[in-house]
């Protein structure tokens, strides 16, 4: 199969959607975005699996209304951000340096799809008061997933150069086709926002998707085998407030997931949304982080 031509930037990518990076304790770079309100209420995004921080740009119209500064990374692999052999357990270490060196001491998480344990695994920092999951994916033993999801889960614990290529050929046609093939992938029809119409949804869904295979798949390929293994931390071991958000037709995860995540964490609310897997992001993600700026903490 050839590989895919390059591709312009302006072609695909949205025009704020540029990132900066910061040099890790380690040397590896990090890359992130920032969307909403630059002096507002910090929230960390975690971006899906397959994705990137690029997702974080359909919630930047209600982050700027709500007076919250979205920090969206790209996780190890993915974007700009170098690769490395991150764990869940790994991930609270990148998000640390990242709050600190925005001279961030309080902060939320925001969870979408893959990224939910993501965002999860950071309630061991200091600086998260609160979680919040939009179609949040579960360990193993909680909840299911779609036939699709647990395809790739288990060629990510089996067969991962076989995963490899299948990323490759979805980036392959994701190039060529127009953006509603992405869409494909994460919803049964593309979503409208109140500041985005649905081609502008589309466009950016594409985008996420893309550069999210920026460096090859192999953060992804890691990010797919974590997600199917057990989870280095209990759910009942987290103490932070958890918002859980979840869609009620969702194909990628299923609603079981999200009651019994909000059944099994300690201090849960549990909001049914009437949407798809992508629709959870674009319809709840405003209730999202409304939730998140309540502080608890003092």
């Amino acid at each position: 199969m050839p590989s895919a031509p390059p591709v312009p930037a302006t072609d695909w990518l949205p025009d704020d959607s540029e990132t900066e990076t910061l040099s890790l304790p380690d040397g590896r770079r990090l890359a992130y975005a920032t969307y909403g309100d630059a002096d507002g209420y910090p929230v960390l995004f975690c971006h899906g699996t397959p994705g990137s921080h690029v997702i974080a740009r359909l919630l930047a119209a209600p982050a700027r209304e709500r007076g919250v500064n979205l920090i969206a990374p790209d996780r190890p692999g993915i974007g700009n951000s170098e690769d490395a052999s991150i764990t869940l357990e790994d991930w609270p270490d990148d998000a640390a340096y990242l709050l600190s060196h925005l001279d961030v001491d309080a902060a939320s998480a925001v969870g979408f799809s893959g990224g939910g344990p993501f965002a999860l695994a950071c309630h061991r920092l200091p600086e998260i008061e609160q979680v919040a999951l939009l179609g949040s994916s579960g360990p193993p033993s909680v909840g299911t997933t779609g036939r699709v999801q647990q395809f790739v889960g288990a060629l990510s614990q089996h067969a991962p150069w076989a995963l490899g290529r299948l990323f490759r050929l979805q980036r392959w046609f994701t190039v060529r086709r127009e953006p509603a093939y992405a869409v494909g992938f994460v919803a049964e029809e593309t979503p409208e926002t109140d500041a985005l119409a649905a081609d502008e949804v589309a466009r950016i869904v594409r985008a996420d998707m893309l550069t999210s295979m920026a460096r090859g798949p192999s953060g992804i390929i890691r990010e797919q085998r974590l997600l199917s293994e057990p989870w280095p931390f209990a759910l009942e071991d987290i103490s932070v407030p958890v918002s859980v958000f979840q869609g009620q037709n969702d194909a990628n995860v299923a609603p079981s997931t999200g009651n019994a995540l909000a059944q099994r964490l300690p201090d849960a609310s549990f909001e049914a949304v009437d949407s798809d897997h992508l629709g959870t992001l674009t319809a709840a993600g405003d209730d999202a982080l409304t939730a998140v700026q309540r502080r608890t903490r003092v």
